[in-house]
């Protein structure tokens, strides 16, 4: 499709200057960069099968969560003809707590039977209802209320075809620089003869089928192709529509637009400057799926720590709490100004947290410096006790004011570096108590 994309955005730019907006840089959803805990009696895993439809077998799999609690799942479908197989952000929805069908459409990439955007169109519908079938919730764990529908370039088509026809059974949609395959200008403007040759590479994968049999297939079947008509209809239900400012983002653009006409408050839009494949922002794509995902599961990503600069100081924050001895904690240190302790969602084991027990400075900027040195001496005594007790080869210190601070009383962060491990600033899952405690001593012992 890297070709197809290509010349059409050439088409496009001529009829129209895109107006994308500045991409914003919420959190980062810690499923994007970080593995989730092992669910030992549950864990993540894959299962590969066939599924049948009209008598051909469709290769499938399934990219199963971890835990045994019903999984919200994703039906994620490729694009024409599939080369950039996405399975990144099928990995990242996967460590998020959703499984992810993925299915190789019939005459593609090994499949039973003969290539077709109407096989497509019925593929796509199939593996939703496999999805929805009682054996199979049982055994993937499904969560039969919370289907999403999800494709990339025809893909994008796909899906919201599937989720029109299935509308009952899936709760949103996903449009990945989608194609509007009836409304694509290549094949009204360009000779056929031309148009087959700048296809022919993109269907070496497809079996039973020829560009020119497709180029006659949209012929034929323009309005069931159309994707602004599907845009309008799989907007009665929350839909993302992702664009590539190098890729056929124009189209998005029209689609969100006609979507959004029909249902002013379901369809959220976004425009990047990348390619097709989103080749340079593939962080930024699985981001965006996944905040959006989030609002059917929002233990995916928070909202976003910020703490105003300038603000009351709250007598009810977590570590006001803390101090008044109304939450438990695992204190590493304390003395008459100063209490280390660990944090309860670690970035690394041994991740401790330095505050001060006198002074009521939400940030660094209303500390008074006499404060502020004995707040920075303890973070230098806990930094040494970790280098000495778990053996590290160095440790970072943070402190956010502001963007990024989730408590508003001024806090450090003493956290251990292992040589070679990335550290990625994401939401963390929270600790087992008994760890943070065996940690804690550990740490105390070692402070002097």
């Amino acid at each position: 499709m890297h070709r197809l994309a290509a010349a059409l955005t050439a088409l496009l730019l001529a009829f129209a200057a895109p107006a994308f907006a500045e991409p914003k840089a919420p959190p980062t959803p810690r499923a994007v960069v970080a593995d989730p805990p092992r669910d030992k009696a549950h864990p993540a895993g894959l299962d590969a099968f066939q599924i049948d439809v009209a008598g051909s077998k469709v290769n499938a799999v399934m990219y199963v969560a971890s835990g045994d609690k019903p999984h919200p799942t994703m039906l994620f479908l490729h694009g024409f003809p599939g080369n950039e197989t996405n399975i990144d952000l099928m990995q990242a929805v996967r460590r998020a707590g959703w499984n992810v069908l993925k299915i190789n459409y019939r005459g593609s990439w090994g499949s039973h039977g003969a290539f077709s955007f109407a096989h497509a169109r019925t593929d796509a519908e199939a593996a939703v209802d496999f999805l929805t079938a009682p054996a199979n919730i049982a055994k993937y764990r499904i969560d039969p209320k919370r289907i999403v529908v999800a494709g990339h370039s025809m893909g994008g088509f796909m899906a919201a075809s599937a989720s029109a026809a299935r509308s009952s059974a899936v709760a949103g949609t996903i449009l990945i620089d989608a194609w509007n395959i009836g409304a694509d200008p290549r094949f009204t403007t360009l000779d056929p003869k031309v148009l087959a040759e700048q296809m022919r590479p993109d269907t070496a994968p497809l079996a039973g089928t020829s560009p020119e049999a497709l180029i006659a297939e949209v012929g034929r079947d323009r309005a069931k192709l159309d994707l602004v008509a599907l845009s309008r209809t799989i907007a009665e239900r929350p839909v993302l529509m992702i664009g590539a400012e190098r890729g056929i983002g124009q189209m998005t653009a029209a689609l969100a637009k006609a979507a959004r006409e029909a249902h002013p408050d379901t369809v959220v839009e976004a425009q990047y400057p990348t390619d097709h494949s989103f080749s340079d922002s593939r962080i930024t794509l699985e981001s965006e799926v996944l905040r959006w995902l989030a609002r059917f599961d929002p233990t995916i990503t928070p909202a976003g720590a910020r703490i105003p600069l300038t603000a009351a100081y709250d007598e009810n924050n977590p570590f006001a709490k803390i101090l008044r001895g109304e939450l438990p904690t695992y204190k590493v240190y304390e003395d008459a100004d100063v209490l280390a302790f660990m944090d309860r969602a670690p970035m690394e084991p041994g991740h401790v947290l330095v505050i001060s027990k006198t002074s009521k400075a939400r940030t660094i900027l209303e500390m008074d410096p006499k404060d502020l040195a004995k707040v920075m001496a303890v973070v230098q005594r806990v930094g040494r006790a970790e280098v000495e007790a778990l053996g590290l080869e160095g440790f970072m210190i943070i402190q956010n004011n502001g963007v990024g601070q989730s408590v508003p009383h001024l806090h450090v962060h003493v956290i251990p570096r292992i040589a070679g491990k990335p550290a990625y600033l994401a939401e963390n899952a929270p600790a087992d108590p008994k760890d943070l405690e065996a940690m804690a001593a550990r740490i105390r012992a070692a402070m002097k």
